[in-house]
């Protein structure tokens, strides 16, 4: 059977666990090469490790809020590639804090590693797809970046603001056959999420609140968004740019 992305050559960001991992491990499934990038080697290892059973796959750790070590990462990830075609940021940061009690110091930080990865990822990378000549970019937002939510001031912020940035690049890649859109999951269980929940007072309480928010009352699986992004960096979507789209069981049409 043909691989639907064979040949091609991603570089992802947040690649090591969670959702950036589970959109590697599919496009390396379906035979393109791939490059991560995340904060701990340890982890990039190990995820490397998994997905060269599929494949050809790299890493190089790097904080994707500083321009330095995402040029640096860029850099690594088109030499070891051979090229560049398809780039996925999955980096962001979470915050559960209201308008009344937001410090200027959260709020700046929740910017910091949201927004600024997605501006400096394709930023640095900008020529690389260009060259390619046919090439896809896919950033993750969320729900949220679409519909608001109490005591996520921040969080929804940065996560519109992604949307913003996505659709004005998508305008300015457009003439170059470089595709730009951005992925909008609800609650998807990942090792992360889960043990977040576990502060709470009554955590599978708390899990099983967050699956039964979406009208189709689960959570999303890691599996699903790997599978989206393999749709949006193929051919299947080529006429499909600019685009936010909720894989949320329906949440953001309440």
């Amino acid at each position: 059977m043909e691989r639907r992305l064979e040949g091609k050559k991603a570089l992802v960001y947040g690649g090591g666990t969670g959702i950036g991992f589970a959109i590697a491990q599919a496009l390396a499934q379906e035979g393109a090469s791939v490059f991560l990038s995340g904060r701990r080697k340890n982890v990039l290892d190990e995820a490397v490790a998994q997905l060269s059973n599929f494949g050809k796959a790299g890493s190089a750790p790097g904080d994707a809020s500083r321009k330095e070590d995402v040029r640096r990462v860029t850099a690594a990830a088109y030499e070891f590639l051979g090229g560049l075609d398809t780039l996925v940021m999955s980096a962001g940061a979470a915050g559960r804090t209201s308008i009344f009690d937001t410090e200027p110091e959260e709020f700046q930080r929740i910017m910091d590693h949201t927004l600024m990865p997605a501006f400096l990822s394709v930023r640095y990378a900008a020529s690389h797809l260009l060259a390619a000549g046919k090439a896809s970019v896919i950033i993750i937002s969320s729900t949220f970046g679409l519909i608001g939510r109490a005591e996520r001031v921040a969080y929804c912020g940065a996560k519109a603001g992604v949307i913003g940035m996505v659709k004005s690049m998508a305008l300015d890649f457009a003439p170059h056959n470089v595709r730009v859109n951005a992925m909008c999951p609800g609650y998807v269980e990942t090792p992360l999420s889960l043990e977040v929940a576990k502060a709470e007072a009554d955590p599978e309480a708390a899990i099983q609140a967050k699956r039964l928010m979406h009208p189709i009352p689960r959570a999303g699986k890691l599996e699903e968004m790997g599978e989206l992004a393999v749709y949006l960096a193929s051919d299947l979507s080529a006429f499909m740019t600019g685009q936010a789209i909720a894989i949320d069981g329906g949440y953001s049409s309440r």
